[in-house]
């Protein structure tokens, strides 16, 4: 199979190409934004102060399917245009669609509609960010060489994770606040109309900020000419499923993939956990609390044990590491049983917010080893697109979407698993649903050019 490349205007080489210091950071921070603040976080954070059911906001989680299939329209989009462009488009669009969010969420429509057109909005949007994620690693694998991209693949990841931090604290801060004045604090709220003035102030916010981003990269990401469409001389997705399907113990991969993260996806009732009254099994916190868990517990932990996993990933070797790091992604879930069980009160005064001491302790402790064990994964998956042809880009596509089923499906379910059990009996499926990864890993195929010996490291 032949790619025909032409040169573009668009693809004209540039003699003072940038460092990616100045454009890794901004193609890959509105990923975290939108992917993962507007299409996730924030949403289920409203519907559920707006008293929609953990069914409904589980379904709602479904959404993130479309990323999964991604790998099924990658192909098209390497054929379309530039990667350069086409994150450009994407930024736009994600933009217009945070404004969008913005108007609905203030007009306050009846339930039923408001609850159409955000999902509507969502399912848009979702399209959106797995498009630009695309767009985004084919730009990084093209404009970078390996030397870089080893270098820059922490600032890659931390880029994306400073999305999240945007979206979990500033926007949600914001949000909580504006609703506060307005007399909404948590779900026990009479008047809801203080999360709908707040919430929408946050998306108009992010809609600011996606569209400014896209006004920086049109300046600072250069143009390349490694960076063309990629055209097929035959069905597109049946060469790069070809690709995929001939890697050594593919069956084995995918069960991997699939499995890896399978009980992190029920824990997408941890939110609605925190937020739920005590009589209905929750911890009743409220609205602002939120954004202190993230700020204080979840997100820096979870880079900490991110960058401490990808060290020890360097030093041992991922084969010996592996089964350690998946016992580290499922096990400490229990953390939330624990609450679940006791729903602890004593409080904290930090930054003169009161917050629930145990819940932070639990939480910080959950996402450092999660942010440790996801290394592995991620670093195993970049690998292995890496040793494939000149489908990279998308083969590394298909892994992400196996990735991502695997936690939509339990997260789509735990809606339906909390109802019927409670929030104890979904915690504790999260900690052991996960665990069948270990009897694979022994038999995973490995690139024996990254498995370096301890002894050797300080070698060349």
């Amino acid at each position: 199979m032949m790619s025909t490349e032409s040169p573009t205007q668009d693809n004209k080489p540039d003699s003072r190409r940038p460092s990616p210091w100045l454009y890794v950071i901004t193609l890959y921070f509105p990923l975290g934004l939108m992917g993962f603040g507007l299409c996730t976080d924030l949403p289920i954070k409203l519907f559920k102060l707006l008293e929609f059911s953990n069914q409904q906001i589980g379904l709602i989680g479904g959404l993130g399917l479309i990323g999964s299939l991604r790998f099924l329209f990658a192909p098209w989009l390497d054929a379309v245009t530039t990667k350069r462009r086409l994150s450009l488009f994407t930024l736009l669009c994600s933009g217009t669609i945070a404004f969008l969010m913005a108007l609905v969420t203030y007009v306050k429509p009846d339930s039923l509609l408001f609850l159409c057109l955000m999902v509507g909005l969502l399912f848009i949007l979702n399209i959106v960010a797995a498009t630009h994620e695309t767009a985004a690693d084919g730009y990084y694998i093209r404009a970078l060489d390996p030397k870089l991209q080893a270098q820059f693949i922490g600032i890659k990841t931390s880029s994306v994770r400073l999305g999240i931090i945007a979206a979990q604290t500033g926007l949600l801060l914001l949000a909580t606040k504006i609703a506060s004045d307005h007399g909404s604090v948590d779900i026990q709220s009479a008047d809801k109309s203080g999360f709908h003035t707040g919430f929408a102030a946050a998306f108009a916010l992010a809609s600011v900020v996606l569209i400014a981003v896209a006004a920086y990269n049109k300046f600072f990401i250069p143009k390349i000419p490694e960076d063309q469409p990629v055209t097929h001389s035959s069905f597109a997705i049946g060469e790069v499923l070809r690709d995929y399907f001939r890697q050594d113990r593919v069956g084995l991969i995918i069960a991997f993939i699939l499995l890896y993260r399978f009980g992190e996806g029920f824990l997408a009732m941890k939110y609605p956990f925190y937020i739920d009254l005590r009589d209905a099994g929750g911890l009743g916190m409220a609205a602002a609390d939120l954004a202190w868990i993230s700020i204080l517990a979840e997100m820096p932990w979870m880079m900490i044990g991110g960058i401490l996993g990808g060290f020890t990933i360097k030093w041992l070797g991922l084969r010996r590491v592996f089964i350690p790091l998946a016992l580290a992604i499922n096990l400490p879930n229990l953390v939330y049983y624990w609450l679940a069980v006791t729903q602890p009160s004593t409080s904290i005064i930090i930054f003169g917010q009161s917050l629930n001491i145990s819940l932070l302790g639990a939480s910080s402790f959950e996402a450092f080893f999660y942010g440790m064990s996801f290394s592995a994964m991620f670093y195993y998956m970049h690998i292995k697109a890496t040793e494939s042809g000149r489908n990279k880009t998308s083969i590394l596509a298909i892994s992400f979407a196996l990735m991502g089923l695997g936690w939509t499906i339990p997260g789509m379910l735990s809606g339906y698993v909390q109802e019927s059990i409670g929030y104890t009996g979904v915690f504790l499926i999260s900690a052991i649903a996960g665990l069948p990864t270990l009897l694979i890993i022994p038999f995973l195929p490995y690139a024996e050019k990254t498995e370096v010996a301890p002894e050797n490291r300080t070698r060349g």
